[in-house]
This record gives structure tokens, C-alpha cells and sequence, in this order.
């Protein structure tokens, strides 16, 4: 997928979508609602107004033509060593937007990560929070929901058999209704500037910016009942 830029910031789209998987096998084209999980992911970015390129990043060939069934042009494999459990999401990215750069002869200077395991994340979220991103010169952002049945009040450590707070009580409300309040990431979106990437060990700063997204829209693969309740959801979407 190739657009014309509108502006000087490049933005880059990249899936990775590596082979191996332990929880679900080939979980990056199980069958979601009849269409493999990649295909939502490949959509909603294709559909977005702001990506201006997209690449898929992996070392499998049976996820290569799953992407170039859905009209994904798809180059190179990744190597082999960079899609081990071990290989941090930083390095791929690294590799593939130089591999970008020197096929098309130009720089990224923003990359968006769009992992295939957030079926629900539409174009309209891609667009939101690279308009975001942009708008309050961001250096990196990634996408989260608000949790409002969990709290971090109520989590504990174990030790010999004994509950250790994860926080400490001493200084925070003890009611409920003035807990405040948390954010989770829900894997949809990692967005980071150019010199970022290149320069630092991770993704995301300590502390980034964040696009919220609904919890409905947050679910994640990873175990196989994630794809039975994202079934359900996309079902009772349907009948909305």
C-alpha cells in the first residue's frame, strides 16, 4: 500500500506479524468470523487517510500471501533472526523502516506500529491518534482503555504465602468512587517519531502519550478464548 504524503511527516505503517506463536497456533491468520485475524488489522489500515505507506514485517510465507490476499504488496521476509521470542519489537522496527527508506528513496519520519492481534482498531483510531500526535508534537503514544473494574488498589504481590499491596494504601483514597483512574495498554497502536526509534532502547518513552480507546475495542489475541469473545463482539456488532 502506497500513498501520496500530504505533508513533510512521512508516516509509515508496519505490521509485525512473525510465524511462530505458542498460545494459538499461526495466531496471526487464525480465522476470526471467517477472515483470517490479519485481515482486520490489514484493513483498518488501509482504509486510514493518514498512513501514507504500510509494510508487513515477517519471516512466515503463508503470512505473506495471507497479506498479499487481502491486496497488501508484500517484499522481503524478514530474516530469520529477528523473529525469535527473544528479538525486541524495537530492532524489527529498526530493520524495516531502513529497508523502507531504501526502496523508496525516502525517510520515515513517523512509524506506526499496528499489531494483527487488535482485530477491533478501526482506521478512525489510526487517524484520531496520529492527529493527536501530531497536534501536540508528540514524541512517542500508544493506545490504552480505561479500566474500571480492576484497580491497582486491589492487586497484591504474593510472599511466603502472605498478600503484599501493590501500592501503598497509606497515601491513596480508600474509597472507591475516588480511586483514580488507571489506564491499560491495549496493544492497537504504538506511534514513535523518527530519532526516537532510531535513538533509544524501546518504542515508547517512560512516559508517553496516550490515545484512549473504548474497552470494547480493546481486546487482544492471545490465548484462544480471546478470539471466541472477539467473535462474540464482532457478532453482536453485527446485530446493532
Amino acid at each position: 500500500m502506497t500513498k501520496e504524503a500530504s505533508r513533510d511527516n512521512v508516516v509509515l505503517g508496519i505490521i509485525p506479524a512473525r510465524g511462530g506463536s505458542k498460545g494459538i497456533p499461526k495466531k496471526n491468520i487464525a480465522p476470526l468470523c471467517e477472515r483470517p485475524l490479519l485481515a482486520y488489522t490489514i484493513e483498518a489500515a488501509q482504509k486510514s487517510q493518514l498512513l501514507d505507506h504500510l509494510v508487513l514485517s515477517t519471516d512466515c510465507l503463508e503470512i505473506a500471501d495471507c497479506a498479499k490476499a487481502q491486496g497488501l504488496h508484500v517484499d522481503d521476509l524478514r530474516p530469520h533472526e529477528l523473529a525469535t521470542d527473544e528479538v525486541a519489537t524495537i530492532d524489527v522496527v529498526r530493520y524495516e523502516m531502513a529497508q523502507f527508506e531504501r526502496r523508496q528513496k525516502m525517510r520515515a519520519e513517523i512509524v506506526v506500529i499496528l499489531q494483527p492481534t487488535a482485530p477491533m482498531r478501526t482506521a478512525e483510531d489510526i487517524d484520531s491518534a496520529l492527529n493527536q500526535f501530531i497536534a501536540d508534537a508528540c514524541v512517542s503514544m500508544t493506545s490504552v482503555y480505561r479500566e474500571t473494574t480492576i484497580h491497582p488498589l486491589v492487586m497484591y504481590y504474593a510472599s511466603e504465602r502472605r498478600l503484599i499491596p501493590v501500592l501503598d494504601e497509606a497515601i491513596l483514597p480508600k474509597r472507591r468512587q475516588e480511586f483514580p483512574p488507571v489506564f491499560v495498554r491495549n496493544g492497537a497502536l504504538y506511534i514513535s517519531r523518527r530519532k526516537h526509534v532510531l535513538e533509544e532502547p524501546a518504542i515508547l518513552e517512560e512516559s508517553p502519550h496516550f490515545y484512549e480507546m473504548p474497552w470494547e475495542r480493546s481486546i487482544n489475541i492471545d490465548e484462544p478464548f480471546d478470539l471466541e469473545y472477539a467473535e462474540w463482539l464482532m457478532s453482536c456488532n453485527e446485530t446493532e
